[in-house]
């Protein structure tokens, strides 16, 4: 028999540590591990997220925005021009909007083969990449190899950080690499690399600013027993002064250029300057520009209260999917969290979700210091055996977290299907086809989800998202939409993944009818300037309402076993005529003819002959009628038999609030509604 207690020794976490200590190739085992993890978490991400994007899963913010800026620089010669933004952003350079140097050597990856798949693979490698350092770092203080790959595995298995891979390219996703590299450099006190990475970082984005001064706040502290020696004696070259007084001027010079340089060069918009700042995500707390957040903290402390309550049960769940993973060890070495207070200052006494969820960009400012923080909390342990149970505490927390909350999760996929994995859809399929109808040097206008696959070229715009700090500018963004209108050849829109843009171009197009349907599939919609010729129908749209679609004037929804739908509405013939049974859905409609067919059932013992209702198609809120058909008792055979009733119509552009409604219903007889179905037959 198998002595299981003999195999079980034989792996303790000494061994194991001893089997990672060996030579293989000339490099550690623990190294090939390294590498190996590395490469799988590139490898996984690259795929899922490229697939994500197929589906039509990522946006014009912001992949679409980083491959526009970099297309037009390598193609067209303009510096990170992009049109997004133009309306806030006059310049169009990226710099008027984020200070991110760090572009330039993203451009020598780029120019290779310059496409937007290329960002997510390399975002997905430098995430990993952040593991080196760590693993590094892990060695330095906790000396074991075994310790140190617990934490790498925990890192690449952590997700915030699959959070920040899967939601589009960000440039911050190179700040963990960058930061893990900044703190081992200050704890090895090799200081050329420390201040290379810490230059690096601010590189990334001008926010890292606030990161780095508080890196310089946190060599003062931890160095503090010496600083009174220092500060007596006047040694102002030691190091242990010298290194954060000029980590803190230096992040502070450069917060106040990257200031200077977008004032002076890429000015803002005045007319969105105080929307720029985003002060409505702190308006619970009351300020006016995001700078003065400690302030308003210290001044008004009730309203502090009342903006860090806000939203709490989600602030919470925010903290524990930061430390849980790593079974809250963080806490336990609360010094190495002193660069994290900037960012939770500014996420938890915000009033915007995405400051405090992980499906985005920002927790990368803070998951180095917080697995470092993980790492300090280990090294008082003397040795393998008394590290060993923290150890698989925090791997089994990982797991946990990482079975429940990872994008990767078939959780998440239930739960959240638009975050999660999924497979290609037919009605994808045809949004790539249609895509191929739309020249490569022809501008376009389209909605964000599908403006990453136009992105390479300089005359492509992405149809604004008034999102709710804009939303008092919500009349400029529609007279910038309107005169992109007249800049494209091209609109391409899907209602069925974004109805709000396809809405808002729809009215736009009621004044300007100069775009028509050049092919079509499903709900998505092909416009062309000026165009003359039959419209391409891949796909006939197709619609079905029921009685979830519609609003009751009179009468009830009841069951009816012998329905298609199982729930009707039902009309209940009385004394009185009513002018309305029912009205709906005022939904989009594109260009097109159409054959509406109505399933309907009369009980009708009294009334033998003449009109039971009137069906109405109509628009512009139920004001303007398309046209008018009654129901007569001659278009049933027998009554209590459901029969259809068809009706056609064509229309020559698109309706935003298309509605069918039953009126002038008769008192003599029992109405049932099952379904409606909208049909294109022709374009």
């Amino acid at each position: 028999m198998v002595d299981l207690k003999k195999i079980l020794t034989r792996f303790s976490i000494e061994n194991v540590e001893q089997i990672l200590r060996r030579r293989i190739f000339k490099v550690d085992a623990s190294v090939l591990f390294l590498g190996l993890a590395i490469g799988v978490y590139t490898l996984t991400f690259s795929y899922f997220t490229i697939m994500k994007d197929l589906m039509f899963g990522t946006y014009a913010w912001d992949l679409g925005i980083f491959n526009q800026a970099l297309w037009t620089t390598v193609k067209n010669g303009r510096l990170f021009y992009y049109t997004p933004e133009l309306l806030i952003n006059p310049s169009g350079i990226f710099f008027g909007i984020h200070f991110s140097p760090i572009l330039f050597p993203i451009l020598l990856f780029y120019a290779v083969l310059p496409a937007s798949h290329t960002l997510l693979v390399l975002q997905s490698f430098i995430l990993a990449l952040g593991a080196v350092p760590l693993y590094k770092l892990s060695i330095a203080i906790l000396k074991h190899r075994v310790a140190a790959l617990v934490f790498v595995f925990v890192y690449l298995l952590y997700p915030p950080l699959q959070g920040i891979n899967w939601f589009d390219f960000h440039v911050q996703a190179f700040l963990p690499l960058f930061l893990f590299c900044t703190m081992y450099f200050f704890k090895k006190k090799s200081w050329k690399a420390y201040f290379l990475f810490t230059v690096s970082s601010l590189m990334v984005e001008e926010h890292a600013s606030m990161i780095v001064m508080f890196i310089g706040i946190y060599g003062f502290i931890i160095n503090k027993e010496r600083l009174l020696s220092i500060l007596r004696n006047r040694d102002f070259k030691c190091a242990d002064f010298l290194v954060p007084a000029v980590t803190f001027v230096l992040a502070t010079l450069w917060y106040l250029m990257t200031l200077w340089v977008r004032d002076t060069f890429f000015p803002i918009n005045p007319d969105f300057l105080f929307e720029f700042k985003a002060a409505a995500n702190w308006s619970i707390l009351g300020v006016q520009d995001p700078l003065l957040i400690p302030s308003y903290i210290l001044l008004f402390p009730t309203r502090a209260v009342t903006a860090l309550s806000y939203d709490f049960l989600a602030k919470i769940g925010y903290l524990l999917v930061l430390f849980g993973p790593l079974a809250l060890k963080p806490f336990s070495s609360i010094k190495q969290l002193i660069p994290t207070i900037p960012w939770f200052i500014l996420s938890l006494f915000s009033n915007y979700v995405s400051y405090y969820s992980i499906f985005n960009q920002f927790p990368a400012y803070v998951i180095a210091f917080i697995f470092i923080a993980a790492v300090f909390s280990l090294r008082k342990k003397a040795n393998l055996r008394e590290m060993k149970k923290d150890l698989v505490v925090i791997l089994l927390c990982s797991l946990t977290t990482f079975v429940i909350i990872s994008p990767l999760s078939p959780v998440v996929s239930i739960v959240y299907p638009n975050q999660g994995l999924r497979t290609l859809t037919d009605h994808e399929v045809r949004l790539h086809q249609i895509l191929t109808y739309i020249p490569q040097n022809s501008s376009v206008l389209t909605q964000s989800n599908i403006f990453p696959h136009v992105s390479n070229r300089i005359n492509a715009y992405a149809i604004p998202i008034i999102h709710q700090i804009w939303i008092g500018k919500a009349s400029q963004f529609l007279n910038f939409t309107g005169e992109l209108l007249n800049k494209v050849e091209y609109i391409l829109v899907d209602f069925n993944s974004d109805p709000i843009s396809s809405r808002l171009v729809f009215s736009l197009m009621q004044e300007n009818q100069q775009f028509k349907v050049f092919a079509s599939a499903d709900q998505i919609i092909l416009f062309k300037k000026n165009y003359e010729g039959d419209a391409l129908i891949l796909s006939p749209y197709r619609a079905t309402f029921t009685h979830n679609n519609f609003i009751l004037y009179s009468g009830e929804v009841i069951e009816d076993s012998n329905s298609t739908s199982g729930s009707v509405m039902h009309f209940y013939g009385n004394s009185t005529i009513s002018p309305m049974f029912w009205y709906g859905p005022r939904s989009i409609l594109p260009p097109g003819t159409y054959n509406i067919t109505l399933r309907l059932k009369v009980d009708s013992s009294k009334i033998l002959s003449g009109e039971i209702l009137t069906i109405e198609v109509c628009f512009n809120h139920g004001q303007t009628i398309l046209i008018s058909k009654n129901i007569l008792h001659s278009d049933y055979s027998s009554s209590s038999k459901w029969f259809n009733k068809v009706i056609g119509v064509s229309l020559d552009y698109p309706l935003i609030d298309f509605e069918i409604r039953a009126v002038n219903i008769t008192n003599q007889a029992n109405v049932y509604l099952d379904y409606i179905d909208v049909v294109q037959i022709d374009s």
